[in-house]
């Protein structure tokens, strides 16, 4: 490799390695909401749409109304946060709705999850 070639990459990627960090520095926390919002919004139209393939009962609509409601309680919380609690509230979704039907006692007990997962309001 020549001199020239070599020193051009060497501050080619410098530049680079600097660009970047400046970057995830002062717009890190707008890239992270940002990835939340999408990760979240694609997987509740996931949801959505196995909803809508269960067996049409009572609780299909209560059951698409509760989960945009967790969504919306997700959007202040920061990322770790927020993407750990969704986890485990589609792993739950998903583990009731995978017989085709949702009756009143999984819906309750999801409703009892998300309960259990707010923290009690100061008087």
């Amino acid at each position: 490799m020549k001199k020239g070639c070599f020193l051009s990459a060497i501050i080619f990627l410098t530049i680079a390695i600097s660009v970047g960090l400046y970057l995830y520095k002062k717009y890190g926390h707008e890239i992270k909401n940002f990835g939340k919002e999408k990760i979240i919004e694609m997987s509740r139209n996931e949801i959505g749409e196995k909803i809508d393939e269960l067996e049409t009962s009572k609780y299909q609509d209560s059951l698409k109304i509760f989960l945009t409601d967790e969504m919306e309680k997700l959007h202040g919380k920061d990322f770790e946060t927020a993407m750990k609690r969704f986890g485990i509230f589609a792993d739950q979704i998903k583990s009731f709705i995978d017989d085709g039907v949702i009756d009143s006692v999984e819906f309750t007990a999801l409703k009892n999850m998300a309960d259990k997962n707010e923290r009690p309001k100061k008087n």
